[in-house]
């Protein structure tokens, strides 16, 4: 904590600076070119320890403090990887059964977002039985009905 700083100014200052190093580190591809494989697999090693070290000390050794204190795994707590073990297996076969069940559901990429369309949906052409679009369509008062129906046909179609 910063002496005589707000809490709020704090964590201003923290989001800017890890917003700094993040932008600091993204900036490091503007160096290099992408035939240099070596530094490539160099820093997804690096970015794949951090996350490991992420994932321990933010989410595996608090849980395990918390198992232990509560006093339900061993007097002093000797059993408390127990419960945090059992989740972090059941974390792993979760992602294991959805690499394996998303193929079958028709998903053969595990990059969804690139498989989808990048069209506008007004850019597509409607059928002839679809509405027409018109400022008719679009006046919603209580003379003219077939003003509200065609808006929902308008949502509908979209």
């Amino acid at each position: 904590m910063i002496e005589g700083v707000h809490p709020v100014g704090q964590a201003l200052l923290g989001t800017l600076f890890t917003w700094g190093l993040t932008a600091a580190g993204s900036a490091l591809v503007f160096l290099f070119s992408s035939g240099q494989r070596k530094i490539l697999d160099g820093s997804l090693g690096f970015a794949a320890g951090v996350m490991t070290a992420a994932s321990y000390w933010s989410l595996l050794e608090p849980a395990i403090q918390v198992a232990s204190s509560s006093g339900y795994y061993g007097a002093d707590g000797q059993l408390a990887f127990v419960p945090v073990g059992f989740g972090f297996v059941l974390g792993a076969l979760f992602v294991y059964a959805a690499d394996q069940i998303l193929p079958m559901l028709g998903v053969s990429d595990p990059v969804v977002a690139l498989s989808l369309e990048t069209g506008s949906k007004f850019e597509k052409e409607t059928p002839e039985s679809d509405f027409k679009f018109s400022e008719e369509s679009m006046d919603l008062t209580a003379d003219n009905a077939s003003g509200a129906k065609g808006l929902i046909q308008c949502f509908v179609a979209l």
